[in-house]
């Protein structure tokens, strides 16, 4: 049993990757992140194209505020929220895995594919740009990556918990991550929209990227980079732990 239970694991991660790689999700991913691509193709047309212009109008509020979410309500809140909709929890409520590496498999599958997403999407995002996207590459990759799994090990929590995971986890970040990533003063800390952007304007230090005037930054009230990687790795373990902590003591009553 020792044995097998590695080799299931692995075999369920395989599934639940292709599964949701082979997906309806999938398709409305490809769709956004080439619209988001005209995007920046049509502002490398202009004029006077700057690293501070391509970051804070086009890559923070359409990569990190509106892809990155997406990507990760598609592939975490589907992860077991999917299992729900589709009535096939019950199957892998009664595989010979431990209920907690059933959640972890998971979860690894899903963050998986939206670390994945992230990086490539990034990666065509800046080459288009041209010199402007190259300069900006590495400051906001970790920030991306790290802002993607935070949002999917929520939104993969939100989905076990509640039977419409997908549209609760929309709900979420449409209005409750926007407004409090937008409101003045601490309120928006518990956001993760906020530690994204502190890491990504934190790097960007040298290139002025975020508020700069003593007015901004006070609306603002950044925190340094190290912080926000320390909230946002902390943000993800405490998920995942909480995660596979309920779903080992949780009855599905509706699994079926």
């Amino acid at each position: 049993m020792r044995n097998s239970t590695p080799s299931a694991c692995w075999h369920l991660f395989v599934v639940t990757l292709r599964r949701q790689l082979i997906s309806r999700q999938t398709v409305a991913c490809v769709v956004l992140t080439l619209l988001c691509a005209l995007i920046v193709v049509a502002w490398s047309r202009q004029d006077t194209p700057t690293i501070k212009k391509l970051a804070e109008h086009v890559l923070v509020p359409t990569f990190i505020g509106f892809l990155i979410p997406i990507y990760a309500i598609c592939y975490g809140a589907s992860g077991i929220g999917g299992e729900r909709e589709d009535q096939t929890l019950i199957y892998l409520l009664i595989v010979p895995i431990p209920r907690p590496l059933v959640y972890a498999t998971k979860a690894c599958a899903g963050l998986t594919l939206v670390a994945g997403w992230s990086a490539a999407t990034q990666t065509l995002l800046c080459r288009l740009a041209g010199e402007p996207g190259n300069r900006l590459f590495a400051i906001f990759l970790p920030a991306a990556v790290l802002g993607g799994l935070a949002y999917a090990s929520l939104f993969l929590l939100v989905g076990a918990i509640f039977r419409h995971g997908t549209i609760i986890s929309l709900v979420y970040w449409f209005f409750l991550e926007v407004l409090f990533g937008n409101l003045p003063g601490i309120v928006k800390r518990v956001s993760i929209a906020f530690y994204v952007r502190c890491m990504i304007y934190d790097a960007g230090a040298e290139l002025e990227l975020g508020p700069v005037s003593k007015v901004a930054r006070e609306m603002f009230l950044p925190v340094t980079g190290s912080i926000a990687l320390t909230a946002l790795t902390g943000t993800i373990i405490g998920l995942l732990v909480a995660g596979i902590v309920l779903f080992d003591q949780r009855e599905f009553r509706d699994a079926s």
